[in-house]
C-alpha cells in the first residue's frame, strides 16, 4: 500500500510542475492562445500560483522518496486535489468562464487526474497510517516484555545469590573457610617422618659376628677358588 501510495505522489509531483511552469509563463498571450486555455489576469498572480505549485510538486516529490513524510504529506495532498478538482470542474461546466472547446478538454481532464490522485491519497494514507500506528505499539510491548523478562532473570539471579549467602551464614565458622577438595593443599600428604627402619634407604643392617663360621661361598671354604 505505501509502494502505491509513493508511486501515486511522484505521479502528482510531476503534474503540479508541469502546472507550475505553465502559471510561470502567464505573460506569453500566445502560448494560452495555443492552448486555448483562459489567461491568468493579472499575470503576476498566476506566476505566484506557478511558484506555488511547483514548491508543492518538490513536496511531494520527497514524499514519494522518504518514508517519514509519505502519510502526512499523502494525506494533505489528498485534500489539496480533491477541493482544485471541484473547483475547476464547476467553474468549466456551471459557471460562465471564457474557455474554448479544446480549453475545456484540457481543464476537465486535469480535473480528473486530481480526483484520481485525492481518491488514492486520502483512503490509502489513511490506511497506511494506522497500519504504522499499530506496529509501533506492537513494538513498544515486544520492548517491554523484554525489559519484563530481563527484569526477571536478575531479580532470581539476585536470589540465588541471597540463598548463598543466608546458606553461608548458617554453617559453622570453621567450615566457611575449608578448602574445596579440589584444590592442592587439601590433596598434600601429612608431613610425618618414619622412624629408623621403616621406609625406603632407613634400613638398620645388623654387625658381622667375627666368631661366626664363613658361609659356604665364602673365598677360602670355595674349592674352584
Amino acid at each position: 500500500m505505501k509502494v502505491l501510495l509513493r508511486a501515486v505522489l511522484f505521479f502528482d509531483a510531476l503534474l503540479d510542475l508541469l502546472l507550475g511552469i505553465l502559471l510561470l509563463m502567464s505573460p506569453f498571450t500566445t502560448l494560452y492562445a495555443a492552448l486555448q486555455l483562459p489567461q491568468p489576469q493579472p499575470a503576476l498572480f498566476g506566476q505566484l500560483l506557478g511558484v506555488a505549485t511547483i514548491g508543492l510538486a518538490w513536496l511531494l516529490f520527497m514524499a514519494a522518496i522518504n518514508g517519514q513524510l509519505t502519510v502526512t504529506v499523502a494525506r494533505t495532498a489528498g485534500f489539496i486535489n480533491l477541493v482544485s478538482a471541484i473547483l475547476i470542474a464547476v467553474w468549466t461546466l456551471f459557471l460562465d468562464m471564457p474557455v474554448q472547446s479544446a480549453g475545456k478538454v484540457w481543464l476537465l481532464s486535469m480535473a480528473a487526474m486530481l480526483l484520481f490522485f485525492a481518491i488514492v491519497q486520502i483512503p490509502s494514507a489513511k490506511k497506511v497510517r494506522l497500519r504504522e500506528r499499530a506496529q509501533a505499539e506492537q513494538a513498544q510491548v515486544q520492548a517491554k516484555a523484554g525489559r519484563g523478562a530481563r527484569a526477571a532473570d536478575a531479580n532470581s539471579q539476585n536470589d540465588v545469590i541471597d540463598v548463598s549467602d543466608i546458606t553461608d551464614m548458617g554453617a559453622a565458622p570453621g567450615a566457611r573457610h575449608t578448602t574445596s577438595p579440589a584444590s592442592p593443599e587439601s590433596r598434600r600428604e601429612p608431613g610425618i617422618t618414619p622412624p629408623p627402619g621403616y621406609g625406603p634407604g632407613t634400613e638398620v643392617m645388623p654387625e658381622p659376628d667375627p666368631d661366626a663360621l664363613p658361609t659356604a661361598h665364602h673365598a677360602r671354604q670355595n674349592p674352584h677358588s
